[in-house]
């Protein structure tokens, strides 16, 4: 079970719908949740520090830990309510640093509650390399809680998106808690014969029995990815099963490959609907 939960606390709109997933996560699992609030701030280059005066940096500085204040206020309060046992860190970090930062602090933790990134967002710790070079470097399992929408259940009905790739077992493996709780899990291995690095020929029949053993009430299906993506159809599955939690591993390919070429890992970033826990 996990035990220590980690989640990145910001100032932006979705984070209210973050902080809700991991309350429930920890609650379920008996965890301590831990907010990481984190203080960018801005390098400024050698040339502009004539025209920027040390009183606007300490106006700065002194506006974004006010920030930090109320977020600290409004944690402890929804853990309170909750009933979840919690710490707060808050640390100032470089705007090229924050997922590095975030990263290190995952690595002390049994799991990190991240925030799908959103290109709209104006909150400065938001940054188009969150969450998916946390969930490369970090080490841990990452839970990616989209953006959009509200999700009354986390980990109910269970969706892994398998082939026998070290990538999606270590994602098993790290998402065994939720797996042995879950109502009901779906093993899915799209496109079971494109591609694949060994010679098992069925994928998915000897990590559904393994399942079982853990006392998983899981089914199997192998699907071709007939006209769609992998990733659509990983997504369309999960519409249609009222899956509220996507299993995944993350980057079985080079991630400057997917960034130009595309991939599952990206395309579920970019588009996922419900909450995704990835491990690489």
């Amino acid at each position: 079970m996990y035990r220590d939960i980690l989640v990145h606390i910001d100032n932006s709109a979705p984070c209210a719908q973050r902080l809700s997933v991991a309350l429930k996560v920890a609650k379920a699992q008996k965890a301590h949740l831990t907010g990481l609030f984190l203080l960018p701030y801005a390098e400024i280059p050698r040339f502009m520090e004539v025209q920027i005066s040390q009183e606007i940096v300490n106006q700065q500085r002194a506006a974004m830990a006010e920030t930090a204040k109320e977020a600290k206020r409004d944690f402890a309060k929804a853990c309170e309510d909750a009933g979840v046992t919690f710490s707060w860190q808050e640390t100032p970090c470089s705007a090229a640093e924050i997922a590095d930062t975030v990263a290190m602090y995952a690595r002390h933790h049994d799991l990190t509650v991240l925030g799908q990134y959103d290109p709209d967002s104006a909150d400065p710790s938001s940054t188009s390399e969150m969450p998916d070079k946390a969930i490369l470097t970090a080490g841990t399992p990452v839970l990616v809680v989209p953006y959009a929408g509200r999700f009354e259940t986390i980990g109910e009905r269970v969706m892994v998106a398998w082939k026998p790739y070290r990538e999606a077992v270590r994602a098993v493996n790290d998402g065994m808690a939720f797996l042995e709780n879950a109502k009901s899990a779906l093993v899915l291995c799209a496109d079971p014969n494109k591609g694949a690095r060994d010679s098992i020929p069925v994928p998915g029949v000897d990590i559904g029995s393994r399942l079982e053993r853990h006392g998983v009430n899981v089914r199997k299906e192998n699907m071709n990815a007939s006209g769609i993506s992998v990733g659509d159809l990983l997504l369309s599955r999960a519409a249609d099963e009222s899956i509220d939690l996507i299993v995944c591993g993350a980057y079985g390919r080079p991630r400057l490959r997917e960034l130009m070429m595309g991939g599952v890992t990206q395309h579920l970033l970019r588009h996922m609907t419900v909450p995704v826990l990835m491990s690489h």
